[in-house]
């Protein structure tokens, strides 16, 4: 049994308690949560830290699998520039993606991060995934433009699916990459597995102005790399992205809907409308190294949305830290308080992966692991860019 105490911890499904202690069990399941002005003269041998203490993070959207390309690709070149510079250097020694993925998951830990929405095209994760107790919802990415190819993708993802489903059969499912990287056939192929399974389906939406216009009219940044790349083009589909998802993603779906940089919030709601359950997934450091843009988080958050957040990939992001996410967050939303982008970073994301039974807040029962935010200003009570985040549990 180990009981930790800190200026303040924040249980997130209540308000902040002061001086607030945490009890848990060799397990570290949470018995008890204490007030400091009840029961407390009893508590000896308790830990007192000087910060706040949260929940452990739930990082809603990342590719562990591109962590071998940090610091490798150009900042602020658009989503057409992003691609292409991926596609080039995707593919290098294995022993540098293994390495690379090791030190990620490595990193996720020590920056508390206790479950993860990771997006697979390989099973270069696979193995170091079984070594961690992190909780991971594996999306088996589905893409491929050329419908004369259709079947081959579909085939390949299953390969993947397949092995991931061994390991991790209850939180292994396909999902389509984005509104504009699937040919019709592919769509169809996926349709079934898509209205059967039970875990939630993470598409790339909004996340730059070239996506609604390649829909459009199969022109714009994406057009043009398609065509310099050889790459099929369906130049008949005159769609958006939110036909796109309608018309392909079942209604009892759980959809989270990765960046939404540049969609509107009468859009969002007409999709929240007709999901079964949705989820915005903000990438703040990731949108701003690629687009140089944000999605307006105040009226999204005033709207009434399910936020979550998530650190994408290192190829365009510095780390994997959320509490990086965190302040870049509060940084360019002053009027967004700490608490509310604390539950995007917990709960919220935890509700959207479907693990909240278990995790995302402090309460009596549950496994959410302990983090310990140092640097903490409680005057503005929010953290600051010099803050630092300890996993404790």
């Amino acid at each position: 049994m180990r009981r930790f105490s800190a200026n303040y911890v924040f249980p997130v499904s209540s308000p902040p308690i002061r001086n607030g202690i945490v009890e848990v069990d060799d397990n570290g399941i949470v018995v008890n949560i204490y007030k400091p002005e009840k029961n407390t003269s009893e508590l000896h041998s308790t830990e007192f830290y000087n910060g706040i203490i949260v929940p452990g993070f739930v990082n809603c959207h990342c590719h562990l699998e591109l962590s071998h390309l940090r610091n490798k690709i150009p900042q602020k070149t658009g989503i057409a520039g992003f691609v292409e510079s991926i596609t080039k250097n995707r593919n290098t020694n294995p022993n540098d993606i293994d390495s690379a993925i090791k030190h990620s998951l490595e990193e996720m830990v020590e920056t508390g991060t206790v479950a993860v929405g990771d997006i697979c095209n390989t099973t270069d994760t696979l193995l170091h995934k079984i070594q961690h107790k992190i909780h991971f919802q594996n999306f088996i990415e589905v893409f491929g433009s050329n419908p004369q190819q259709a079947q081959e993708c579909y085939n390949n993802v299953q390969k993947v699916l397949g092995k991931f489903s061994e390991k991790f059969p209850n939180n292994s499912s396909i999902t389509p990459h984005s509104t504009y990287s699937l040919s019709n056939p592919l769509w169809k192929l996926i349709g079934t597995h898509l209205e059967q399974q039970h875990n939630p389906v993470s598409v790339h939406y909004a996340e730059s102005k070239a996506e609604y216009e390649f829909l459009e009219n199969s022109s714009g940044p994406l057009g043009e790399w398609y065509n310099k790349a050889g790459i099929y083009i369906d130049t008949n589909r005159k769609t958006s992205p939110q036909k796109i998802i309608t018309d392909n993603i079942p209604a009892n779906s759980n959809v989270l809907l990765v960046h939404c940089t540049y969609a509107t919030v009468n859009e969002l709601k007409r999709l929240q409308s007709f999901f079964n359950q949705t989820t915005i997934v903000t990438c703040p450091e990731s949108n701003l190294y690629i687009e140089n843009s944000l999605p307006d988080l105040s009226e999204f958050l005033q709207s009434g949305f399910n936020i979550a957040i998530g650190t994408d990939s290192l190829a365009s992001a510095t780390s994997l830290s959320m509490l990086n996410q965190i302040n870049i967050i509060l940084n360019y939303f002053p009027d967004i308080s700490f608490d509310a982008v604390l539950k995007m970073a917990t709960l919220n994301g935890a509700v959207a992966l479907g693990f909240s039974e278990s995790i995302g807040t402090i309460e009596v029962g549950k496994t959410p692991g302990l983090n310990l935010i140092s640097g903490f200003d409680f005057d503005k009570f929010r953290p600051t860019v010099h803050s630092k985040v300890k996993k404790l549990l």
